[in-house]
């Protein structure tokens, strides 16, 4: 994310990473983020499993993506997508 933090100050994004939570035994971390044209959330488990959550706040859009990420390739896309999305409003439909 520090990569993006340009871009997405430019957009007002303002984030909150909660403490990793233990969730049964499944560790997860959740970002939460909101901007005056998106608000949404980030979750990605230990096991790689991601969750996409984002609301466009004018029309009510909301894109809800799952990711298996294996490395931080992955992760670098998952990104990639999710800046695409907050200043373009597009979001790839494969990943």
């Amino acid at each position: 994310m520090a990569g993006r933090a340009d871009s997405w100050a430019r957009l007002g994004l303002d984030w909150r990473i909660r403490p990793i939570a233990p969730n049964h035994g499944k560790p997860v971390v959740v970002s939460e983020f909101e901007s005056a044209t998106w608000a949404g959330h980030l979750l990605i488990w230990i096991t790689g499993e991601a969750e996409l959550d984002a609301i466009h706040i004018a029309d009510d859009r909301t894109v809800s993506k799952h990711y298996d990420l294996t490395g931080s390739d992955d992760l670098e896309a998952l990104l990639g997508e999710l800046d695409a999305l907050l200043t373009t409003g597009r979001s790839q439909t494969s990943m």
